[in-house]
């Protein structure tokens, strides 16, 4: 199985919580399930996340082993769906992006990602793991989850789990599954202004 193990591949260069450096998005999942406990656990986390004067835009949808699992693989591309058809929790995660009286939040899609950063960071607390995925069919995922595209931007869909055996996914999967590194600190963040040089 793919474990912590592979983590040489990530070399911290400042101080940082295991957690955050601990966090990567697996292919291969484990199909044991997930307790109630741990999926109200993952979205506990999203749940207090900061938002632009507490708004709170995001909207997360997802499915274990009831009977709309197969309509949510199916808002899947069928590469993603190949592998995360087999994690036991799939979602989609959507923003706010219109309110009632016409207003667009400017920062519902940072604010909703931030919810999806800490409900990542919740998982990896749990011993779990996610993976989001931009490979979606984004009009089905409105048409088919019963989601409002006038009010409502689908981000993308993620799966969540138990990592599985690595050697469960195709070659071309094989190779990739493990941690990756980052790029250096000084090419994203800068102090002061940016000078041409």
């Amino acid at each position: 199985m793919t474990t912590d193990q592979d983590q040489s591949a990530r070399a911290a260069s400042a101080a940082v919580e295991e957690l955050i450096i601990g966090r990567w998005s697996p292919r291969s999942f484990s199909s044991a399930p997930l307790s109630d406990d741990e999926v109200a656990s993952l979205f506990e986390g999203a749940r207090w996340a900061p938002s632009s004067f507490n708004g709170q835009p995001w909207l997360f949808l997802y499915e274990t082993d009831g009977p709309d699992r197969p309509v949510f693989d199916s808002v899947l591309m069928p590469r993603n769906r190949a592998w995360a058809a087999k994690a036991p929790l799939v979602g989609f995660i959507f923003a706010n992006t219109r309110l009632p009286d016409g207003r667009e939040p400017r920062t519902a899609e940072f604010d909703t990602g931030a919810a999806w950063m800490a409900l990542a960071l919740q998982a990896r607390a749990l011993g779990l793991y996610t993976h989001a995925m931009a490979g979606i069919d984004r009009q089905a995922a409105h048409d088919r989850l019963g989601v409002d595209a006038e009010h409502y931007t689908v981000m993308c869909g993620f799966a969540a789990g138990r990592i599985g055996p690595r050697d469960a996914l195709p070659d071309e999967l094989r190779e990739r599954e493990q941690p990756n590194d980052r790029k250096p600190i000084g090419d994203i963040a800068h102090r002061g202004i940016l000078r041409a040089t």
